[in-house]
């Protein structure tokens, strides 16, 4: 039995670790979804550029490209990558990110897509995903990144919100009415996924956790996409979150709007904020839309997110800030632990 312990322990110790660790302090990082790769004349990459941002997150819709054609979606992609401002993004700044449902292929979609594993190919071919990366041996999209810097550690973690996840039903689909039927007893990660994401939250020695979700999660009552349209997943990742000894985040793109979020769970230390930041060029008109999270204003332009950690003995201060065409300053808000 204790030669049994003894080859378990490190595989465990292992696994808590994250995909790809770097000694490096974060300092800014720039992130945001929804871009309309046709739209040349409207993208925002060189005021994303003027920030020097250490790190590019993407959050989905990264390129719009539904259906099941993969000779297509490539050409989507490159079509996205060849903009000479995000050429220019790629020679000064690391780039991660993670799928949502238009570059995973389909509008709303999850499991039931047939071409989620082609798909994955051309999203890591996108980003740059080295060939010995842990995610490519694996099902699904979901990637961790720890940059443990002397300032501070920071541990990115990007779940995957598709491919894993059951189906989602709407009511008077295809209408202006369209409202999302919750699905009781559906899940969103699969079960393999969600142990590696307790995993990746029980890291030793993290100073700031992020999780990057294509869809939001603390927004409850809009009638769209969200973590709440599956309450008992919500209810696994909030007990999960509530465990986690350090300041945590959550980014999210999706909406077409951006806006904060705020909310405490029983049993964690601090509050949780949501910076969800959408869209990059195709905002949605300004409308009424309930939010009891939400601290500010939405923002319906065109905008990405910058958020700048200042490290004081270890603890993060946070200072956001949404920023729209030319830079102009459109939302800030700041966090401190």
């Amino acid at each position: 039995m204790k030669r049994l312990l003894f080859l378990l322990m490190p595989f465990v110790a292992l696994s808590q670790q994250a995909d790809v660790t770097q000694s490096k302090d974060l300092t800014q990082i720039a992130f945001g979804s929804c871009s309309q790769q046709n739209l040349t004349g409207n993208q925002l990459w060189s005021e994303i550029n003027a920030t020097q941002a250490d790190l590019w997150i993407w959050l989905g819709d990264n390129v719009y490209s539904d259906g099941i054609d993969m000779t297509r979606r490539r050409k989507d992609y490159n079509l996205q990558k060849s903009h000479k401002d995000y050429q220019q993004l790629l020679k000064e700044t690391e780039v991660i990110g993670i799928w949502d449902d238009h570059d995973y292929g389909v509008n709303d979609g999850g499991k039931e897509y047939p071409k989620k594993d082609e798909s994955k190919q051309e999203l890591f071919r996108f980003l740059d995903v080295a060939q010995d990366h842990p995610a490519r041996s694996r099902q699904g999209a979901y990637q961790s990144y720890t940059y443990a810097g002397e300032k501070g550690t920071v541990k990115i973690i990007l779940p995957d919100v598709r491919y894993f996840r059951d189906s989602l039903k709407w009511n008077n689909p295809g209408t202006s009415q369209k409202e999302a039927v919750i699905n009781r007893d559906g899940d969103i990660l699969g079960e393999v996924q969600w142990q590696w994401l307790e995993q990746q939250l029980s890291e030793e020695g993290v100073d700031l956790f992020i999780i990057g979700s294509g869809i939001q999660v603390i927004p409850s009552e809009h009638r769209w996409e969200k973590w709440s349209n599956f309450p008992v997943a919500r209810k696994r990742l909030m007990s999960m979150l509530s465990g986690v000894n350090a300041p945590l985040i959550l980014l999210s793109g999706d909406r077409h709007l951006s806006e904060i979020s705020k909310m405490n769970i029983e049993g964690y230390a601090y509050p949780i904020w949501e910076f969800t930041s959408s869209s990059l060029n195709s905002p949605s008109t300004p409308r009424e839309e309930p939010n009891a999270y939400r601290v500010g204003d939405k923002i319906h332009e065109s905008n990405f997110a910058s958020l700048k950690i200042i490290w004081e003995a270890k603890k993060p201060i946070l200072e956001l800030t949404y920023y729209g065409k030319d830079n102009a300053v459109l939302l800030t808000q700041k966090v401190d632990y």
